[in-house]
């Protein structure tokens, strides 16, 4: 849309752009002839989150941390739950003036509250008593800055206590409903409006609050302050005290876990007489060693001996004559092994003096026992010579000390297999025993470090606490004051504001009604939504006033229409003298007839013989008065009523005798006619004589079927289309229909165009305008100079 095309549409609305918004800035001035006036109050907390003090020396500051602190502040202040305290507090202070105080509530304001609340509440309050304070404990430090001079603090808290025992009892009950409904100094909505935000980035908090009573203002801050420092202190506490006697709980069962496990300990060294299992065990593991290579040698030393007197036995035959001193002889020799054994187990014994004494008397013993055998063998083998031939004196002496060496040997390898059981009983003692001290040692080493972590827990929760009680202390380093003057009242904004919109709403409803219009309005829509040329296009006919001339404009219309139609048909070289025109539309009421007869009008003032055929009498219309005449005059839009005094309106009785102006019969024949000679006249069918210009008006296509040869034949189709009608898919499927007949000399011709609209054929409409309304005019189609000379 252009500049000069916005300027055009506002001045066509202009009427209804400027009464509309001064009609609301009206109604909004009515609605706010009596405003109420708000008063406003403000406080300051010092929070200490950022920049505060703390224990932690090496504490660094954390910009997430600390948006995190101020977040949970500010969601303490604005929670429900801090809402309805300081609500009941404030009813509270109010139930318990006897009289109104300015500096907590004004006069007008406490009667209203008066009447509002019922009597039975007042059962709940609790009056000023000097036995009930001596004898109620109640920590109130905290709000008696919101008591008032006349009220115990003691009977103040008493009453808030019974209040929010009464709110919490059901959902019925007065006090419920008065936080819960639209009360402009106790509902929760009206608590909710106290605004909390952190100035910059500073430590400061500011709440901010507007009622309509400066006392209410006021108070209801202060009570806001010590709600909101107390309960972030109890919070912050309770928080940092839970997590204390969580670790000292933790603690205690692990100092008793640990304990337990040291008590397992020394019950298992105690049962396994352990004094240093390592040191023990690796004493034995060495004593074991020894013994066991000790033991292999001695063995192998046996097997030796043994083989060696059984070998010198073979050498010896023994004679039957001396058996029975040869059983002597072996009877001194088992003797002599029982004697050897002893004297073993006595020397594997730790001695003293009688030990020692016992191993001299049994080795004399063992030595006499040699010396007897050694002079029984000789006596037995005296002259005798062994089976080789050896001398017996060679054989005796080495069989008798093998004999003598094998049983030593034996007697020491008993003694080692005793100490060798003995040693694998404690060998297998302390192996499991390893296993297990391990597996205590472990546990005690786990508890004692999760002994350790928890006393570390418990000692940071310590400092925590301290920490949290040095930055949990809100402070209100500027508390609310006392407003005096109301706020100004924003009425004048508010009624420009109203004005302001109403005027873009109505304009922008106008230009989205300008933008979505979807109807053929001009040439240029009509040609891209019909795809086919046009002919012309003619204004609408209304009742004009004296500064618009419309019967030249729709003149010069028809005689651009004329020269157009003039072109066409010429630029066709038909031979045929007599030139046939069909006019049709796809809906009725498009202007078909009235068109139809100022083309036969112009026709035959130039000079032609024209026969006009209709489907139906024309007959002369009766002047109707718009319904909403003054409507529109008063809205400055143009007269809607059509001027049937016009010309273009005239009857065709006016310029065209009866023979010039036929009705034909919508019929069978209608429809198969293949040339306007074969349609139906007033019921006869009888042939028409020769003309220069046939026009075949047809009914509407959309209803009626229509001659598709009568129009084949035609030199020349127009489609009659309003300009102010949608163009629809049934309309654009006849329309091809249509092209398929006639390709080339269908044309359409577009009716009832607003007059702005005329200006893209005709330039700039003659009317009457003022020399400044002419400049402006210029100046915004940036034409400074349309007036100068070349």
């Amino acid at each position: 849309m252009k500049l000069i095309e916005f300027i055009k549409l506002i001045l066509k609305h202009k009427v209804i752009l400027v009464l509309v918004p001064i009609l609301t800035g009206l109604l909004a001035m009515l609605l706010t002839s009596n405003p109420k006036h708000n008063y406003y109050s403000q406080t300051m907390l010092y929070t200490g989150l950022a920049t505060g003090s703390s224990i932690e020396m090496d504490k660094s500051f954390n910009y997430f941390a600390t948006n995190i602190a101020f977040d949970n502040l500010l969601n303490i202040i604005n929670s429900r739950e801090t809402q309805e305290e300081v609500a009941v507090r404030l009813l509270s202070q109010h139930l318990l003036l006897n009289e109104p105080n300015s500096k907590f509530i004004s006069q007008k304001t406490f009667q209203e509250i008066k009447e509002d609340i019922p009597l039975e509440i007042y059962d709940f309050v609790v009056k000023s008593n000097i036995s009930d304070t001596l004898n109620f404990n109640y920590n109130s430090d905290t709000y008696i800055n919101t008591i008032p001079e006349s009220v115990d603090s003691t009977a103040y808290e008493q009453t808030v206590a019974n209040l929010k025992h009464l709110m919490k009892s059901d959902n019925t009950n007065f006090v419920y409903s008065l936080l819960n409904y639209d009360h402009p100094f106790y509902s929760i909505e009206a608590i909710s409006k106290v605004k909390a935000m952190r100035v910059s980035n500073s430590d400061l908090v500011k709440l901010s609050y507007e009622a309509e009573d400066p006392g209410i203002c006021q108070q209801t801050l202060a009570i806001f302050n010590e709600v909101c420092i107390k309960k972030y202190k109890d919070l912050k506490e309770n928080g940092s005290d839970a997590v204390i006697k969580y670790f000292e709980s933790q603690l205690s069962q692990s100092e008793n876990k640990l304990k337990d496990i040291e008590s397992v300990l020394l019950n298992f060294n105690q049962e396994n007489s352990i004094i240093n299992y390592y040191e023990q065990s690796k004493a034995v593991a060495i004593v074991k060693e020894d013994m066991d290579v000790e033991y292999n040698k001695k063995r192998a030393e046996l097997a030796s001996s043994e083989a060696s007197t059984k070998k010198l036995e073979q050498k010896l035959e023994i004679q039957e004559l001396v058996q029975e001193k040869s059983n002597r002889i072996l009877d001194n020799k088992k003797r002599l092994g029982e004697l050897n054994y002893e004297i073993a187990m006595n020397e594997a014994k730790s001695g003293d003096s009688k030990n020692s004494q016992n191993i001299e008397a049994l080795k004399k013993q063992a030595s006499i026992l040699q010396d007897e055998i050694k002079s029984s063998v000789a006596q037995l083998y005296t002259h005798q010579n062994s089976i080789e031939g050896i001398p017996t004196s060679k054989v005796l002496p080495e069989w008798v000390d093998k004999v003598v060496e094998t049983e030593g040997l034996k007697a020491r390898l008993d003694v080692m297999n005793k100490q060798n059981n003995e040693f694998q009983q404690q060998y297998a003692k302390y192996a499991p025993a390893g296993a297990n001290l391990k597996k205590i040692e472990r546990q005690i080493n786990v508890a004692e470090q999760e002994y350790l972590e928890i006393l570390h827990g418990l000692n940071l929760a310590k400092l925590k606490y301290q920490d949290t009680q040095l930055s949990s202390n809100l402070k209100a380093v500027d508390p609310p004051y006392f407003p005096l003057k109301p706020i100004p009242s924003k009425r004048k904004i508010i009624i420009i504001a109203i004005v302001f919109v109403s005027f873009i709403l109505l304009l922008g409803t106008i230009l989205v009604m300008k933008f979505f219009d979807d109807t053929l309005k001009n040439v240029s829509v009509a040609e891209e939504k019909l795809k086919i040329t046009e002919m012309g296009m003619f204004s609408k006919i209304f009742k004009a006033n004296d500064k618009v001339d419309l019967i030249s404009i729709q003149e010069r219309l028809m005689d651009l229409f004329m020269q157009n139609l003039n072109h066409t048909l010429k630029a066709q070289e038909r031979t045929n003298k007599t030139k046939v025109i069909t006019l049709f539309s796809t809906q009725k009421n498009e202007g078909k007839t009235v068109l139809t007869t100022n083309i036969a009008r112009k026709l035959k003032h130039a000079g032609n013989s024209v026969l006009v055929l209709n489907h139906s009498n024309f007959e002369k219309p009766n002047i109707r008065s718009g319904q909403f005449t003054l409507l529109h005059r008063l809205l400055g839009y143009q007269d809607p009523r059509i001027d049937y005094s016009h010309p273009f309106l005239a009857h065709p009785s006016d310029y065209l005798n009866e023979s010039e102006f036929m009705t034909y019969e919508v019929n069978s024949e209608f429809y198969n006619a293949k040339s306007y000679e074969e349609l139906t006249i007033k019921g006869i069918k009888s042939s028409i004589q020769e003309h220069d210009f046939v026009i075949i008006e047809l009914p509407n296509i959309l209803e009626t079927n229509y001659p598709a040869d009568l129009i084949g034949s035609s030199d020349l189709a127009l489609l009659i289309c309003r300009s102010n009608r949608l163009w629809s898919k049934a309309d654009e499927n006849l329309l091809d229909n249509i092209k398929e007949i006639v390709p080339s000399k269908l044309q359409f011709v577009i009716n009832g165009v607003e007059l702005d609209e005329v200006e893209t054929l005709l330039g700039e409409l003659p009317k009457q305008r003022s020399n400044f309304r002419k400049r402006i005019k210029n100046i915004l189609r940036f034409q400074f100079y349309i007036k100068s000379h070349i």
